[in-house]
């Protein structure tokens, strides 16, 4: 019997391309899937398109609910899911046609809790995504996944990976949060004992202008910073990943108070003043950790220490840590 992949989708407003995401889900090679459509009180037509699909394909389940954020309605869709496997596409974007037979064989061959594959981001339609054999493949432990992490080698996003129901199950998505997928990827890591990486792309990620994750700088973003603090903080049990977080921490910093001082002003820039400086005076950077950072970084460091609002002007001045 082929196990059972419960794929959740999280719809809101996406009446433009939900068709297209459903059907590259339909479409898959590997058949045994649960496809859970979660409308997230869509106000377009979108709750409609959820019911016709579901009455064309029996492996589909609907949820209807209250509008209540992206995380509340994956949230939705773990309380009903029945696989073996988990994994979630977001609904304005699609995946190649042989992702879950080509993901499934390497977790299950690798004997692996959670698989990786390369994603695209993209604006258009790319026709033919099927996928050549993957041949490499990465393998890594807890700690070194971690560590990955937390130096970006694995991505925080939660919909390019398929996961053992046992590492998702009772783990949910923190609600009301803008970049909700950082505070839930390292402990889904945590919780895994192997994790593996292919090559092959197999999810594109849709790049739309009106997407929030598009959007010019805004005092939300900020979330992305405090979710980095508390992995900081998560990780102290971790000594060798615990001085790399640290380090990741202090130049996050510098990347959104840079970002704010070009992007905000009045309240909300006061707002994101007074949380930065807070938490960079929160990092227990010590002297092993500074013996890790390259030249530049000792200077950036040791003059942020003296101002961090002067430090972040110059690097603003000479486009130095953002783009």
């Amino acid at each position: 019997m082929e196990e059972l992949i419960s794929i959740i989708v999280p719809i809101y407003k996406v009446e433009a391309y939900l068709d297209r995401c459903i059907e590259s889900i339909l479409d898959q090679t590997y058949k045994n899937l649960e496809i859970i459509l979660v409308d997230d009180g869509s106000p377009d037509g979108c709750p409609q398109i959820c019911d016709n699909w579901k009455e064309k394909d029996d492996r589909i389940k609907v949820i209807h609910k209250e509008n209540g954020g992206l995380s509340d309605a994956r949230n939705a869709g773990m309380q009903i899911m029945t696989g073996t496997y988990v994994s979630y596409v977001d609904s304005d974007d699609w995946i190649a046609k042989n992702m879950y037979e080509k993901m499934l064989k390497a977790i299950k061959k690798n004997d692996a809790d959670i698989c990786e594959c390369q994603f695209e981001k993209t604006a258009g339609v790319i026709k033919d995504t099927a996928n050549a054999k993957a041949d490499t493949v990465v393998t890594l432990s807890k700690e070194e996944a971690l560590k990955a992490v937390v130096q970006e080698k694995i991505n925080p996003v939660v919909w390019n990976k398929i996961y053992k129901r046992e590492i998702v199950e009772g783990l949910y998505f923190e609600k009301g949060k803008y970049n909700e997928d950082e505070f839930w990827t390292y402990h889904a890591v945590e919780k895994a004992e192997k994790i593996i990486q292919i090559d092959d792309v197999c999810y594109y990620y849709f790049f739309r202008e009106d997407s929030i994750i598009n959007e010019t700088y805004n005092i939300r973003r900020m979330d992305a910073l405090e979710a980095r603090y508390e992995r900081m903080k998560y990780l102290k049990k971790y000594p060798e990943i615990y001085g790399i977080a640290k380090r990741e921490l202090i130049f996050n910093c510098m990347y959104h108070y840079q970002k704010g001082l070009r992007f905000l002003s009045g309240e909300d820039l006061k707002i994101l003043r007074s949380k930065i400086k807070k938490m960079y005076k929160d990092i227990p950077i010590d002297k092993n950790d500074i013996r890790q950072y390259t030249k530049k970084e000792k200077i950036w460091y040791y003059i942020s220490k003296i101002s961090l609002d002067f430090v972040c002007k110059i690097r603003n001045k000479f486009g130095y840590g953002v783009e």
